[in-house]
């Protein structure tokens, strides 16, 4: 197999057969959705600050002046990590513990926002909002570097592959919290 990327090792001439080393070199470089993926990972603390922002200008929170940040954030970390998961992942539905763990912290979070008398728009408006936030997180990340210019559009479905289904979990929840 000779190498595709118009470049040789030193002491290689062109079309020479790939080394074991340029196969090892070439498996260890980082597709750009996993580069992404890490960059969001890193950043997942201005994230869920950005996200804080955004949803304590909600009606329902300005008006709720007893509730704090730590409050407000409870359970948002752990969310946000299975959903970096599942976007890291090229299929995350074949990741059935992935898909449950994230299908139980949206319930979690659907049940405290009954329990905490928030109504269901509240709860899709901060899940939407997250959303919002981890897309406005990828643009930042890839806008600069051209190497990233088609993963948006890959990551994008990816994020309405996870959301789609984990506003349904936490939406029934909430509905059966009501229920009780």
């Amino acid at each position: 197999m000779s190498t595709e990327f118009g470049h040789h090792f030193a002491g290689l001439p062109k079309g020479t057969e790939t080394t074991q080393l340029e196969d090892d070199l070439t498996a260890a470089t980082p597709t750009p959705e996993a580069r992404v993926t890490h960059a969001l990972q890193e950043q997942s603390s201005r994230i869920l600050a950005n996200w804080a922002l955004r949803v304590s200008t909600f009606p329902t929170f300005r008006a709720t002046p007893d509730i704090n940040l730590a409050q407000l954030q409870e359970g948002l970390p752990e969310l946000l990590d299975a959903l970096l998961g599942a976007i890291a992942t090229p299929d995350p539905a074949l990741d059935p513990i992935l898909q449950s763990r994230i299908a139980d912290l949206a319930e979690t979070q659907g049940r405290k926002w009954a329990t905490d008398g928030f109504s269901i728009g509240v709860l899709i408006s901060e899940l939407n909002e997250l959303r919002a936030e981890l897309w406005a997180a990828i643009l930042r990340i890839t806008e600069d570097d051209p190497t990233l210019a088609g993963t948006p559009l890959l990551l994008q479905e990816r994020l309405r592959a996870a959301f789609d289904p984990l506003i349904v979990d936490a939406a029934e929840a909430w509905v059966e919290t009501q229920r009780q």
